[in-house]
């Protein structure tokens, strides 16, 4: 079962309505503010965190999120938010930008061979941004994979587990950001 985690991202409610409902795998969304009501023998083969409004830091209620990253040692996507998200659970510090990211950025792959870019063939792709922080500071136990000219971490990886964060949105950016979906959903053992 792959695991969501809504932080009442409009993306991620189109990305389930035309992408996840077509899959033949079990998915579950909780919001971000449900109790995460699954048990630790629940059969999670991967997460998803989506974006969402406000930041890590703010006093919103984003519980779910990192109890989802506790007790859950499966790959994770984070997007937007859920990069920040995953920044900041493992000691990696956001920034407030000076002002707001709201269009398509072009974004530079530093890390081609990694599993989640499998058939991109391309090194630049220009994704869906929606968002007004970003990764200062990477946690010590992840690398950059990718960048752009406003965010220098714009995806990030974990350097020993499947776990990725992406400030813009691949869910929302057409057949390049599919396809980098579709192979999360790989590295988590479903079959697309």
């Amino acid at each position: 079962m792959l695991l969501i985690i809504d932080n009442q991202s409009s993306f991620i409610k189109k990305f389930k309505r035309y992408f996840l409902s077509e899959q033949d795998f079990d998915y579950i969304f909780f919001d971000h503010n449900q109790p995460l009501n699954l048990s630790a023998k629940a059969k999670v083969k991967g997460i998803i965190l989506s974006g969402g409004r406000g930041n890590p830091y703010e006093p919103l209620n984003l519980t779910s999120n990192f109890i989802a990253l506790m007790n859950f040692d499966v790959p994770v996507l984070g997007l937007c938010l859920g990069h920040e998200i995953l920044t900041v659970a493992n000691m990696g510090r956001i920034k407030k930008l000076s002002e707001p990211q709201r269009k398509k950025e072009k974004i530079t792959i530093t890390d081609p061979n990694d599993p989640i870019f499998k058939g991109l063939n391309k090194t630049e792709v220009y994704f869906t941004r929606r968002h007004n922080y970003y990764v200062a500071e990477l946690p010590e136990n992840f690398i950059r994979i990718g960048e752009s000219k406003i965010c220098q971490n714009e995806i990030i990886k974990h350097r020993e587990k499947p776990i990725y964060g992406f400030q813009s949105h691949p869910e929302a950016s057409g057949e390049d950001g599919i396809l980098i979906i579709k192979n999360f959903l790989k590295i988590c053992g479903f079959e697309i």
